[in-house]
Parts: C-alpha cells; structure tokens; sequence
C-alpha cells in the first residue's frame, strides 16, 4: 500500500511553484497564514505534514488543513444561520467541566455586543501510529527526494480517534442539547465512515431538530492542491449516540481475552516450575 504524506507544508508534494517552495522554506502554513504550529521531537522545525496519502485516500491529520479559504465555517454560516452578516468567530472558547470548543460562531444583533444566537464548531482529523516513518518522509521530501509512490511504515489510528473523541461528542452534545443549540463536527468522509461502521450508526441524516451535527468534508486534487469540499450534512440525538456506543459491536470477545490469560498464566506456572 502507498503511504506517504500528500500535502507538506499546505502544498501537494508534487508541487514545484514559487508559493509551494516558499511555504516549505518558511515551515509555513497557508491555510492558517502563519508558520506550522504541529511539532514533533524528532525534528526542529515543524512537523509539517498536513495530510497523507494512504492506499487510494488523502487524509487530513491537521485541524488546520479544515480552515483552508473558511469554507466550512461559509457553509455552517449558510446551513445554520441562512446568512453572513453580523457573524463573529471565536477560537477556543473555554466551558468548566468540559472543555474547549475548538470555534464558537456568534450572531450579534446589528451594531450591537447582544448576541442572537450561536452555534460550536469542532474539528475531528485523522491520527497516525508509528509517526517517526512519516517524520522521516517528511525529512525525505524536504530533502529533495522524490517520495510520490513509496510507502513509509506508520499507520492510522482510527480506533483511538474515537474511543477519545466519542466521549468528547457524548459529553459537549449533552450541553448543547439542554441549550437547545447546535455543535457542528467537522469530520473527513473516510474518518466519518469508520465511525459509522465502527458503532454501526445506520441511517443517519439531517434532522434539524438535532443538535449534534456532522458537516463531512473531503478532498479532492485540482493540480496545484487539494480542495476540500463539503459532501453532506447529517445528525443525530445524543439517546441515539450513547445507545451506539453502548451497544458497540466491535466489542472484543470475551474467549479470546480468557484464552490470552490462559497463555499468561501457563508461561507464569512454567517459570516458577523452572525456578522451584
């Protein structure tokens, strides 16, 4: 399988513009407008690997990359409020006992600190495992080196995507419901199918008594870059939610967490046999 990162520092590897260049030498972020903030200890400049290539799928691994030309807060401004105007846009908006929302979308009354009504916004992106073999195809394609093609030995993590973030949605959707507000998550078209598939939530779509809300984006290639687009919008109640997660049915079976302590335990008998 093909793994490799597909956007370095907001541009497609394969890209040899003059702004594509600049991002790179800059450590640069386009969407953000302003130098990557992703770090890690494996390297001194920042982690710049926006999203990857893996298998016949991009996926975004930045919050980030969702910011690219604000079109998903124009498209929450459109499906939620019907209009622009008099919209504000707060960045991590503390709540005790809960957290941070990642956006709070405000409408104000003309000319005027009273607020109307608001909705959160929240962002969800893929996660790798191994992320040393990314670092180094990261090393690689600044390096000058052709990477297009290769395949580098890290994974995805879907399952700890939503194992952190199901209780996240659980927890801020029960908020939000006794507000009788809207969040909205941002979630990519492959990350958001796995969560179907994962707690078998069928027959999703929008309900605009709901409030919890997922906006699902993806990607697509235009040369230069990658364009990210809005598939569809779909809900849920947060009784529908927790009945899925309670219900999971990728829950590990039982017989075979008896048979691995079996293993265990045989192994600890033979050893203090051998010891004795």
């Amino acid at each position: 399988m093909v793994k490799h990162p597909a956007e370095v520092f907001g541009y497609p590897i394969r890209a040899r513009s003059a702004k594509a260049k600049a991002a790179r030498k800059r450590y640069w972020c386009p969407f953000a407008n302003e130098k990557c903030n992703k770090q890690s200890r494996l390297v001194k400049y920042p982690m710049g690997v926006c999203s990857v290539q893996y298998g016949n799928q991009v996926i975004a691994l930045s919050p980030r990359r969702f910011l690219q030309n604000n079109t998903v807060f124009k498209d929450i401004a459109d499906h939620y409020f019907k209009t622009r105007d008099n919209l504000l846009l707060f960045s991590e908006v503390g709540l005790a006992g809960t957290g941070n929302f990642d956006f709070v979308m405000v409408k104000h009354k003309p000319l005027s600190s009273d607020i109307e009504d608001f909705v959160i916004i929240e962002f969800q992106t893929g996660q790798t495992t191994s992320t040393g073999k990314l670092v180094q195809a990261l090393k690689d394609c600044l390096g000058g080196k052709d990477i297009k093609g290769k395949s580098y030995a890290f994974g995805l993590n879907m399952a700890d995507i939503w194992k952190r973030s199901f209780t996240q949605i659980l927890n801020k959707g029960i908020v939000l419901e006794k507000w009788g507000h809207k969040i909205y998550w941002v979630v990519q078209e492959p990350v958001y199918q796995n969560l179907l598939d994962r707690y078998n939530l069928n027959g999703m779509r929008y309900n605009k008594e709901h409030s919890t809300v997922f906006a699902i984006y993806d990607l697509r290639d235009k040369r230069e870059k990658y364009e990210l687009y809005r598939r569809r919008i779909e809900s849920s109640t947060i009784d529908n939610l927790f009945k899925a997660f309670r219900n999971n049915p990728n829950i590990p079976s039982k017989d075979a967490f008896v048979a691995k302590l079996k293993t265990k335990l045989r192994a600890k008998m033979e050893l203090e046999l051998r010891l004795q």
